[in-house]
């Protein structure tokens, strides 16, 4: 039974230390004037420090509930009146002062037994946060760019030996899990979440970090230790193979191969080889895609908007597998998952064919010197099968779009539909392609109806919400097939 008065009680004590808290930072603030960036640091440790007892001080989540909502009132009219300038003073675009209530609260709900993994979720999300701003601040000398915004290495080196600690050190004190699983997990938690870390945008690592933290610790903590060993060594191959890609054709960003390397691993370690195979497949065909991009878009376009790109691509399918990983029936979204993958990639793809069938464009990718040096004679073949204005160039488009969106189902979902299901095969490989195909019809003509809509953020989002849509297709299209 829970006691009304009490919690109420405890909330309105909690919220005047909230208060205190926010004091505390305008004074720093006004301490150190030239530096907003430690004012907003204190706010956020000692914030992050006083949810830690949430646990042992409320029952209810709905008082945890009510203090993040009043928390998020409070940041919005502080902004609105231009006020608690140490929490909203940064040049940076971020919605981190957002996240980190709402944060709190899904953590204190999804670990309402398991206190344990709030404390070391908040404990990240807190401590390695403020030691990474504060050491990247001051002796971040090695930059990379995450879409606009530099972020150092020295800084995510701080990261991650925060987490290590935040991770190991409760994991041995108040856990009986022995001392070799202790450090493997908190190393393999440790390296993850500074990828997230390192690639999030706006704030986002706020509620990225902590959701990360405890989904991965609440599954690694069941596992014996040939697993953990297992789990580890799967993440440093995938390390491995993302720091040869990045350092032989530099065609990818460090930031846009750490998302993929974040994504691969999620895959392997929440399912298994077969929701893996598809992921590789497809990037195996992206790699491909950009190779020829670069040819008339240039390496600084391509390059540009990696992680955005990336993140629109890879929600669906992340969801997807967290939502199988917490099923026992894998079976039913793995082809949903599938046509997640395979949709967005027919519609990138599609791009390279609207290319290919106009002479100057193709001309751009495959010129006509190369043609004549005989290598390449793709603008040639092209003028051969009257794709050029004024023969039947919409008529052979429309065919080469069906024949790609086709072909890319059957590359990417064929071999994982065969190995992985054992019967009506031929059916699953057939409803992918109509997903596919539903998928770019609707992106067709949602890009038809915006004609005049030119921005690189609409395009993802239109991309998303037609795989998205696609996706719940196919997941009602099975039921019948």
């Amino acid at each position: 039974m829970i006691d009304i008065q009490k919690e109420a009680i405890t909330a309105l004590i909690v919220a005047g230390i909230y208060l205190f808290i926010f004091l505390i930072g305008e004074a720093v603030r006004r301490l150190i004037p030239s530096n907003t960036e430690i004012s907003r640091k204190a706010v956020h440790l000692l914030g992050g420090l006083t949810a830690l007892s949430f646990p042992y001080l409320f029952v209810s989540h709905w008082s945890v509930l009510i203090l993040s909502l009043a928390f998020c009132a409070i940041v919005f009219l502080a902004k609105r009146k231009g006020i608690l300038k140490s929490v909203h003073d940064v040049k940076r675009k971020s919605h981190g002062v957002i996240y980190y209530p709402l944060a709190i609260y899904l953590i204190f709900l999804l670990s309402s037994t398991k206190p344990v993994i709030y404390f070391i979720a908040i404990l990240v999300m807190t401590v390695s946060d403020a030691m990474a701003a504060l050491v990247g601040g001051k002796y971040g000398v090695i930059k990379f760019d995450v879409e606009g915004n530099l972020k150092s290495l020295e800084g995510s080196m701080a990261f991650f030996f925060a987490s290590f600690l935040c991770i190991h050190l409760p994991l041995l004190l108040l856990t009986g899990i022995g001392r070799i699983e202790s450090v493997l997990i908190a190393f393999i938690i440790a390296l993850l979440v500074t990828g997230f870390e390192a690639i999030s945008l706006s704030g986002s690592d706020n509620i990225i970090v902590p959701l990360g933290t405890y989904f991965i610790l609440a599954k690694l903590i069941t596992k014996p230790l040939n697993v953990v060993i297992w789990q580890a060594e799967i993440l440093l191959i995938l390390i491995a193979a993302g720091l040869i890609m990045f350092i032989r054709p530099r065609l990818f960003k460090a930031s846009g191969l750490i998302a993929m390397v974040m994504l691969n691993y999620a895959a392997l370690s929440l399912c298994n080889y077969y929701w893996f195979m598809p992921l590789f497949l497809a990037q195996i065909m992206y790699y491909l895609l950009i190779l020829i991009f670069v040819r008339y878009e240039g390496l600084e376009k391509v390059a540009s908007f990696q992680v955005k790109v990336l993140l629109y691509i890879g929600i669906i399918p992340t969801f997807l597998l967290f939502v199988a990983n917490a099923q026992k029936d894998h079976m039913r979204l793995y082809l949903p998952y599938l046509t997640s993958i395979t949709a967005q990639l027919a519609i990138i793809g599609n791009y390279f064919v609207d290319y290919l069938s106009h002479p100057l464009k193709a001309d751009k990718i495959f010129p006509m010197d190369e043609w004549r040096a005989g290598r390449r004679p793709a603008g040639r073949i092209a003028r051969y099968h009257g794709f050029y204005p004024g023969g039947s160039s919409k008529h052979h488009r429309k065919i080469l779009e069906i024949i790609y969106s086709t072909v890319t189902s059957i590359f990417i979902a064929g071999l994982p539909i065969y190995f992985y299901k054992t019967n009506r095969r031929f059916n699953s490989l057939i409803v992918v392609i109509i997903g596919t195909w539903i998928a770019y019809i609707l992106n067709f003509m949602i890009n038809k109806y915006y004609r005049g809509v030119k921005d690189d953020i609409f395009e993802y989002h239109r991309r998303f919400a037609s795989a998205a849509l696609a996706s719940a297709c196919v997941f009602l299209l099975q039921e019948f097939m």
